[in-house]
């Protein structure tokens, strides 16, 4: 039996998947991993990160791509998001095996993209014109964010101070 320690991860609810109605179920999935919510947070219109932010928030992982880049920005500005705060043992690997694969029609049955890929090309077809990018063709919708390292967390968090508590 492997022993984890105790780690803390972001999650971010992204706008497909409030757009899609299953923001709720998405959540529900999470919160089922009984892990402590230590703050969680809606962002909406007013609240929500600019684009200038959520570039700097995705460089790390989409690196020098303007076209990914300007897209995803665009796309996470317009919200809304929830953020949540986890805290548990393993947490960030236990929410990357419940959240599956970044493509999701990569995701294993059973994730949260894996189980809710059917149907959203159709769902999000009217957002992907306003989003994607010229000279990229990668663009994807894929419902949520987790940390995938410690040290994502740590900046990343950094992004949405002060979260909420959910004491």
């Amino acid at each position: 039996m492997v022993d984890f320690k105790e780690e803390e991860t972001l999650i971010i609810i992204k706008p497909d998947s409030f757009w899609r109605g299953l923001d709720q179920q998405v959540e529900s999935r999470l919160k089922a991993l009984g892990l402590k919510v230590v703050a969680e947070r809606t962002l909406t219109a007013g609240e929500n990160l600019p684009e200038e932010r959520w570039r700097d928030f995705y460089f790390p992982a989409i690196g020098d791509k303007p076209a990914c880049l300007e897209g995803t920005a665009k796309y996470m500005a317009h919200g809304p998001v929830k953020v949540m705060q986890l805290k548990g043992e393993g947490a960030i690997q236990k929410v990357r095996k419940a959240v599956g694969a970044t493509r999701p029609w990569q995701a294993e049955p059973g994730t949260i993209r894996g189980d809710f890929k059917t149907g959203a090309e159709e769902a999000n077809a009217p957002y992907r014109l306003k989003f994607q990018q010229p000279g990229d063709d990668k663009f994807l919708f894929n419902m949520i964010h987790a940390s995938d390292s410690e040290t994502s967390f740590a900046r990343e968090v950094l992004f949405f101070s002060p979260l909420k508590n959910s004491n």
